[in-house]
């Protein structure tokens, strides 16, 4: 009986070692460190009531073609080792996957995200609890002249080790760090009778070239998913920026684009409250007491002048005249969706 209850204990033993080991998108984090961290800095939404789409969709798993199979809440997750100012680290892409934008010229399938940089707190790397979220990352209309992403420190969030609550626009679905973000985004995002939506597990999409869990979808070309989940968020750029600021701050992810955005036109109007207040430095806001009413206050005069100076530029960049209406979702181009 106790050979038989050794070689018992032997074999749970051998099973559990394989199951840490396996690795099945060949990043070099094992599948069960990269399921623990998932859920554990799994962040909160909080959506609108109002939004024609309900929810972030569950997609038809093993199907090529992008096909919702739910509005129900569900979020895609991506883990990939990095290596980030001569450290070793983790960073974590979720994303909320949507049937359709509803914009004022919405579209079929929206893709955004969050995203977490996570920093070893310990010396076993293999085990989640040695891992701590050190930067928070949220996408609002990337790789569009109306990009207000955004970056902060997880400690500006109270989100080191767990997930940080995240603001979703009505329609637009662009992601904000804080519900007043949402206001000073571009292109019309509100945030309104917002709730927090369901917590399901996070479905691990896995790597380019190595899907799992049945994502082959992740490729396709009718979203710009790809291009996403191949690059960083946290560029040492991007970074060496934000240290700069004080430890309460909000970053822009695209400073150099705020001016830009107060100016989008369609026809002799702005388009869906489009004119919005940029700040003229790094700051988006500042999250501490009585430096926030600061942090968000109106455009300077110079950046008044700014936009002003922009508009004919900016039009030329969204297709934009006087007798053609649009917005930065305004294309027929799979590609540039958000």
């Amino acid at each position: 009986m106790r050979s038989l209850l050794l070689a018992c204990a032997l074999l749970a033993a051998s099973l559990s070692s394989h199951a840490q080991a396996v690795d099945s998108d060949h990043d070099g984090l094992s599948d069960a460190l990269e399921t623990a961290l998932l859920q554990q800095f799994a962040p909160t939404l909080m959506v609108s009531t109002n939004d024609c789409s309900a929810l972030p969709a569950q997609f038809t798993s093993g199907v090529a073609t992008p096909t919702p199979e739910a509005d129900n809440g569900t979020l895609y997750g991506q883990a990939t080792p990095r290596r980030v100012r001569g450290q070793n680290a983790i960073e974590l892409h979720f994303y909320h996957l949507w049937r359709r934008d509803c914009g004022r010229l919405g579209h079929w399938l929206d893709t955004e995200h969050v995203a977490a940089l996570l920093l070893p707190d310990g010396k076993q790397h293999d085990d989640p609890q040695n891992w701590k979220a050190k930067y928070w990352y949220a996408a609002a209309h990337e790789d569009t002249v109306c990009d207000a992403s955004q970056v902060t420190r997880a400690s500006t969030l109270h989100a080191e080790h767990d997930g940080a609550m995240i603001w979703v626009s009505d329609g637009k679905h662009a992601s904000f760090l804080n519900a007043e973000l949402c206001n000073h985004g571009c292109g019309g995002d509100v945030c309104r009778n917002s709730y927090e939506a369901p917590r399901l597990p996070v479905v691990n999409l896995g790597e380019p070239g190595a899907v799992m869990g049945g994502a082959v979808w992740m490729t396709s070309t009718q979203w710009p998913l790809m291009d996403k989940v191949s690059r960083s968020d946290f560029t040492d750029a991007r970074l060496e920026r934000l240290l700069r600021l004080p430890t309460t701050d909000v970053a822009w992810a695209n400073p150099e684009k705020r001016p830009a955005q107060g100016a989008i036109l369609g026809g002799n109007a702005a388009i869906d409250g489009a004119l919005t207040g940029a700040r003229s430095t790094d700051t988006a806001i500042a999250i501490a007491g009585n430096h926030t009413g600061n942090a968000l206050g109106t455009a300077t005069h110079a950046t008044g002048h700014a936009l002003s100076r922009s508009l004919h530029a900016v039009g030329k960049a969204l297709g934009a005249s006087t007798t053609s209406p649009t917005t930065e979702s305004a294309t027929d181009d799979p590609k540039k969706k958000q």
